[in-house]
């Protein structure tokens, strides 16, 4: 159990990093136009297909298991797992902006870019307090 509960915290942090550079990335990529070694694929595309992709598909399968093996359910844990929700639709949107950068007339990339970074560093911190904190069922009724 100890070395899923590792693999769950490691995954999560390099999908928290790759999350949090892909806005950059791609914006830059916008500015650059650089493409990687003969592939005509984009350092950004690159970056969600072969590292944000799988490492977020390892994080979310490994903290399920340890959810199903645990069989704790908790209220803190309802709202983390609502927050991990959000980060995977930022997730998708940012795929979703790699392809729109794509476009021949793409406005306020910028603005975009910085949105998301924005919203994916407030749900990273979010999760990081309600894990830490662990709130009870009286402090969540808000919540609930």
């Amino acid at each position: 159990m100890v070395w899923l509960l590792f693999m769950h915290i490691c995954a999560l942090v390099i999908w928290a990093a790759a999350l949090l550079i892909l806005p950059l990335l791609i914006h830059h990529s916008q500015t650059q136009l650089a493409e990687a070694a003969g592939t005509g694929d984009t350092i950004d595309r690159l970056w969600f297909t072969r590292l944000a992709s799988p490492v977020a598909l390892l994080a979310i399968v490994s903290g399920t298991t340890i959810f199903t093996v645990s069989r704790n359910i908790d209220s803190w844990l309802l709202v983390k797992l609502t927050l991990v929700s959000a980060l995977v639709v930022c997730h998708v949107l940012a795929g979703l902006l790699i392809l729109y950068r794509k476009r021949d007339h793409t406005a306020a990339i910028g603005v975009k870019c910085t949105s998301l970074f924005a919203a994916i560093l407030l749900l990273l911190l979010g999760i990081i307090i309600v894990v830490l904190v662990k709130p009870g069922q009286g402090s969540l009724l808000w919540f609930l």
